[in-house]
């Protein structure tokens, strides 16, 4: 047991839609289920599960912090009214979707997906969509991709009309290890209000040439030098893991992926 607190929502046995009000508890999540977040609760969330359905309600008032991890080929759905903050690191392959749909003014999203890929054909397809005004989103997108890897990311952020003060960001950022692999960066931006804020940007290419002499100049082998800013660009993510144990099994399996 990774924590005390820690609550498989399988086991809860409610039937239907499972309902979180504690706060003091991480619910884990391995397969299909509907999850809804009360009113007022600040919950955690872990999800582990593969080849799943996942539904989740965040209702006014409540903030979501929600972390996937060792999870492929999920299709998440999520209806946020208050407060939506999500991790996902991936070391699998995988081929998934996300849509999240901000529904009450003021909701708001913060997402960042890490994607290692080794060997693998990833597909991400990402949809947020500002219902009410006044609502905010920003996805992060990181992809590494190696030894004969391709990563896509189809990103697309929607503020309809009507639904001023929006904001709306999209940013994804692809290294390529080697010249067999590939990330593709698709952002789309659907606005049909003017009185909203949005933006994206996508930057792909191998390693810095210059940060890598930089580093080689300094006593470091090319590999070292490879490896030491490829993991300052993967720390962000494994610092979000609040939990001891499960950063360092993630911190172990990102070594072990790119050490190879």
């Amino acid at each position: 047991m990774i924590n005390a607190n820690l609550v498989n929502v399988s086991t809860l046995g409610l039937g239907g839609s499972i309902e979180i009000s504690n706060s003091d508890c991480i619910y884990l999540i391995d397969k299909d289920c509907d999850v809804v977040v009360k009113e007022g609760v600040n919950a955690s969330i872990i999800d582990n599960s593969k080849n799943s359905n996942i539904s989740i309600l965040v209702e006014d008032g409540s903030v979501l912090n929600y972390l996937v991890l060792d999870s492929c080929n999920t299709n998440r759905v999520f209806n946020i009214l208050g407060e939506l903050e999500m991790t996902e690191i991936v070391l699998e392959e995988t081929n998934e979707s996300l849509r999240v749909d901000l529904n009450k003014e003021h909701s708001s999203c913060n997402i960042q997906c890490l994607s290692l890929a080794s060997k693998m054909n990833n597909k991400y397809i990402q949809y947020i969509s500002h219902n009410k005004g006044e609502t905010i989103s920003n996805i992060k997108n990181v992809g590494v991709a190696m030894n004969n890897s391709n990563i896509m990311f189809d990103t697309t952020g929607k503020i309809l009309k009507g639904m001023a003060k929006s904001k709306c960001s999209q940013l994804s950022r692809g290294i390529v290890m080697d010249d067999d692999s590939a990330v593709t960066a698709k952002p789309i931006l659907l606005i049909d209000e003017y009185d909203c804020f949005a933006n994206h940007g996508a930057s792909i290419g191998k390693m810095s040439d210059d940060d890598l002499f930089y580093l080689m100049s300094r006593g470091l082998s090319k590999k070292d030098a490879f490896l030491l800013i490829l993991k300052g660009i993967i720390h962000p993510f494994i610092t979000s893991i609040k939990i001891d144990e499960l950063k360092e099994k993630i911190e172990k399996e990102v070594s072990n992926l790119i050490e190879k």
